[in-house]
């Protein structure tokens, strides 16, 4: 009655038949996965591309967006996919305490996946048994007594960035202060993490001016749920000229790995000692982040090649690039509030004088209201905007039970910005974090540095070095901007929260004299 069907209609009926019976078949087989997600608040869901639509605007519009969910949901899971791929917002401290303390969500979820790419199986990417295997061996560098050694590194490289800035005084032309900051914190973490000095031979620029393109490349994929397949992900790789600049961005680490191989060796055999006997030598020694890599190459037959490149390159790229981001906007953030400004000055000097001696552990110790300046930036500013985690099992949190499976996002920036946890959120308020407001939240309020068992490992480091750079900074200039908080638009695909437009500044000859001397005070 209806005739026979062309083939190109047999073809058209077959595949819509076979594409049915695919999702009946997932749906039937992920039925109690489906269940639990269902039950989650959350914005409409569209076959095939989920709520993607939702990720697709501006930075401030899509972070507008989460924030607009988390109140709407009343800061409960929210549930939205991207393609197959089931993402559950969480906001509540109480949540994100529960969620990165279970062993349960240990892995990453799929923005990391792609960031393999670049940093292979490091600290920030790698599988739950590698990480701990990993961190167990790195962790040794970061203990605080050995941190305190680098200190000299710390205020050579801040002296040459005083001098570099110092090129620029009393110019009423705004500069941007990224590029002077981003070769800072490059040259430091390379000296003190791999005691590297960086020069002219090792074309720095391009080194990071990749890791940039790279790294904003990858994370523009997470909102490409078609390149989620590895096979479709190797051409898109392969096609997008991607895999050329992974190649290009390798030299530098391997080349710095290479040369300290060298000098390693060339000490074992100095030594008279076989490497195991060289450690033992070393135990109570200083040793840097590179030295306890290749120690842990020459004894251990699993931690290989492969393993030492990884993490040189997450420690380069996260070491350097995440510390650049916060003091670039905390000094910018300092330009626009003067007056938090003088009195994070007055603070350095009644600590350090107006001596341009060296800074030691105990002045960073007590610069106490810059440690709270610090971390207000981090607040509004978190160098990462959104970080996931993949469940192996179900996880209950307070009033939903998270379904294994999903890939749960925590955004520090939409949990810093609640306002029942930080009252007028968009406002810079460095009290957010005096300890009488800290005692009042829950400790998982304030998540700049992750939390639980993989929480930044390089957290002390950071901390160190941010109060270090912006204390010499200060002690030398007094810094402004033409722009105001109002102004600041964040981009939307780096890797890391950066600024639109750069961080314009002007630099000024510091008065050392403290704010309070140099008010005008009336003779009685």
């Amino acid at each position: 009655m209806y005739g026979k069907l062309s083939s190109p209609e047999l073809i058209i009926y077959t595949s819509v038949v076979l594409i049915l019976a695919l999702w009946f078949h997932w749906r039937w087989k992920h039925r109690y996965f489906l269940d639990l997600a269902g039950k989650l608040p959350g914005p409409p869901s569209y076959p095939l591309i989920g709520t993607t639509s939702m990720f697709t605007h501006t930075y401030d519009e899509t972070i507008a967006k989460l924030k607009e969910n988390a109140e709407q949901y009343n800061y409960e899971p929210v549930g939205t996919w991207i393609g197959p791929i089931h993402y559950v917002s969480v906001v509540k401290p109480e949540d994100i305490q529960i969620v990165l303390n279970n062993s349960r969500a240990l892995e990453k979820g799929q923005l990391y996946s792609f960031l393999k790419s670049l940093l292979g199986e490091g600290l920030l990417t790698a599988s739950v048994d590698r990480w701990r295997k990993h961190r167990r061996i790195i962790s040794y560098a970061f203990n605080v007594k050995f941190l305190e050694q680098l200190y000299p590194v710390f205020n050579e490289k801040n002296k040459i960035l005083v001098k570099n800035l110092r090129k620029n005084i009393n110019s009423t032309q705004p500069f941007d202060l990224w590029d002077y900051i981003i070769s800072t914190t490059f040259d430091t973490i390379c000296q003190t993490a791999m005691d590297y000095r960086i020069n002219e031979k090792h074309n720095k620029t391009e080194f990071l001016d990749l890791m940039t393109t790279i790294a904003d490349q990858l994370v523009k994929t997470v909102n490409r749920p078609y390149l989620y397949p590895s096979l479709f992900f190797s051409i898109y790789r392969s096609m997008s000229g991607l895999g050329e600049k992974l190649k290009l961005i390798n030299k530098l680490p391997l080349q710095l790995i290479n040369e300290k191989r060298i000098d390693f060796r060339s000490k074992i055999v100095e030594s008279e000692s076989s490497p195991e006997e060289f450690t033992n030598e070393k135990k109570n020694k200083f040793k840097t982040f590179i030295d306890t890599l290749l120690e842990a190459c020459e004894n251990d037959p699993d931690f290989t090649n492969d393993d030492v490149r990884d993490e040189v390159i997450t420690m380069m790229f996260a070491g350097s690039d995440t510390n650049a981001t916060t003091e670039c906007f905390c000094l910018l953030l300092l330009a626009i509030h003067q007056d938090i400004q003088n009195e994070v000055y007055d603070e350095i000097y009644n600590v350090v004088g107006d001596s341009d001696r060296d800074l030691t552990p105990e002045d960073t110790a007590n610069f106490v209201y810059l440690e709270q300046v610090i971390k207000e930036t981090l607040r509004m500013y978190p160098t990462i905007s959104v970080f996931t985690r993949q469940l192996v099992e179900d996880i209950k949190v307070t009033n939903y039970v998270l379904p294994r499976g999903a890939s749960v996002t925590i955004s520090p920036i939409v949990t810093h910005h609640c306002p029942h946890l930080y009252p007028n959120p968009e406002a810079f308020n460095p009290d957010n974090f005096s300890v009488e407001n800290v005692a009042k939240r829950h400790k998982y309020s304030y998540i700049a540095f992750s939390g639980g068992p993989r929480g930044c490992i390089g957290m002390k480091y950071a901390m160190i070095s941010m109060k270090l750079m912006i204390s010499e900074v200060l002690r030398s200039f007094s810094v402004h901007t033409h722009i105001k908080l109002s102004d600041v638009r964040i981009k939307m695909n780096d890797a890391f929260t950066r600024k639109v437009g750069g961080y314009p500044i002007t630099v000024r000859s510091r008065d050392r004299r403290p704010s309070y001397a140099r008010r005008n005070i009336p003779a009685v």
